[in-house]
């Protein structure tokens, strides 16, 4: 049994539950230690069950070994979830309230009758998983190494007259060749205006002279996410363009400096956010300085200013300042940090660009 299962169990215990059915897979797979998909896991101190159907049973007995039973699920697996649960006798099943669908919540409490209740829980697992370990810091590493390589290949293809589609998918195809199961999440290409929307999607647009490209990009290599983003630039760089880059280097550059155990994550975040309002541009800073990554490419812990948490050796977050000036321009220059013993790692070493 892994220590990660065994973990689960004391928060069972406090909470006065029987048993968890964690639904997220990113959860699943936190637990299992390996890379799940279209299951269920049922976690208690007296038998955890991993529920999954035909097309997955081979798969999950090469890693499931001692650490949870096999259960073949045909037809519904919500029966077969409700008949495990009243056959090992619980009458207090923990759900994930975040994360587990409302239809699917009423089939098993259809299923389960009177035989036992459905408890709402949050941040059981989401919580251990803020605090990696070597193994994951390992896959993480990969996974950045990889973002790296992406950024530098795709250089080349930042000319003018490209369509930002056209780098979207040169970067996915890089990705592909270079061991990392896919891109982490729609990869970004953002030029000239399109580069003031913090989450603009990639389309036909042409890049032109004299204008920035934002790229935001990240792979997901054995499950474990990066996140990284970059702004070249075409040409002539503009002086307004300059000086709102050298802003937000400055304000992540400070920001960064001060990571270390014990600093508590809205510090963090107020640090960057007052520089760039001493420069006046405040209102163009418009979501917090940074999120989580990992099985997930936002997950706890959240940089933000209304987060009074304090930050643990093992974190992994990003650091991404930026200042959006609407139908003119977007900057933002996002790196992946982890949290060390003494203070922090800046994993992403790509910074070609950044001077």
């Amino acid at each position: 049994m892994n220590s990660r299962l065994k973990s689960v169990y004391s928060q069972l215990k406090q909470r006065g539950l029987d048993a968890l059915l964690v639904s997220l897979p990113a959860n699943i797979s936190y637990l299992v230690e390996s890379l799940s998909r279209d299951s269920y896991l049922l976690v208690s101190e007296k038998e955890n069950i991993y529920f999954t159907d035909s097309r997955y049973v081979e798969e999950a007995k090469s890693f499931l070994k001692n650490n949870a039973q096999l259960k073949e699920c045909n037809g519904s697996v919500f029966k077969h979830i409700a008949s495990a649960v009243i056959d090992l006798g619980f009458k207090k099943l923990g759900i994930e309230e975040r994360y587990l669908p409302f239809a699917e919540f009423n089939k098993i409490k259809e299923c389960a009758g009177e035989g036992f209740d459905l408890i709402p829980t949050h941040s059981i697992i989401e919580d251990k998983r803020q605090v990696k370990d070597a193994g994951e810091i390992a896959k993480i590493r990969k996974a950045t190494q990889i973002t790296d390589l992406v950024l530098e290949h795709i250089q080349k293809f930042i000319v003018p007259g490209v369509k930002e589609i056209e780098i979207v998918a040169e970067a996915e195809r890089f990705i592909r060749y270079h061991e990392a199961r896919a891109s982490a999440f729609d990869i970004i290409v953002a030029s000239g205006h399109n580069s003031s929307q913090p989450h603009h999607l990639s389309g036909a647009r042409k890049l032109q002279d004299h204008e920035p490209v934002l790229i935001d990009l990240g792979v997901d290599y054995q499950g474990y996410k990066s996140d990284l983003t970059r702004v070249f630039f075409l040409g002539k760089i503009k002086v307004l363009m300059r000086k709102v880059y050298d802003i937000v280097l400055k304000a992540q550059e400070k920001a960064i400096k001060i990571i270390r155990p014990g600093a508590e994550m809205a510090e963090i975040d107020r640090v960057a956010r007052e520089y760039i309002a001493s420069k006046g541009y405040a209102k163009y800073f418009t979501h917090n300085l940074g999120h989580g990554f990992g099985l997930a490419v936002h997950e706890d812990p959240r940089i933000s200013r209304n987060e009074a948490s304090s930050l643990k050796p093992g974190m992994t977050f990003t650091v991404e300042p930026g200042i959006y000036l609407p139908n003119k321009f977007g900057i933002r220059i996002e790196d992946m940090i982890l949290v060390t013993r003494t203070g922090c790692e800046v994993l992403s070493g790509f910074i070609n660009n950044r001077n």
